[in-house]
């Protein structure tokens, strides 16, 4: 792994059944990119950066980026 984040993000990924490409931007949320960011690093569309965000939010059943950090943080305790 990479780092904390992408240790973490492959267990999230392993219990809530994301796609790659969802954990990827999880990630990059995670990390504190805007989705303009997001969608400009792994070239799509603002709205498919959202769509992929709205799918992280529904399998993790959260609905802000605070709370994924808040899932990671707790991950790493």
């Amino acid at each position: 792994y990479r780092d904390r984040f992408s240790k973490q993000m492959a267990m999230v990924r392993e219990h809530f059944a994301l796609s790659a490409r969802e954990t990827e931007v999880a990630e990059l949320i995670a990390r504190g990119n805007s989705m303009a960011a997001i969608a400009e690093r792994l070239v799509i569309s603002e709205n498919t950066v959202r769509t992929h965000a709205k799918h992280i939010y529904t399998k993790l059943d959260i609905h802000r980026r605070q709370e994924l950090l808040d899932m990671l943080r707790e991950l790493g305790d």
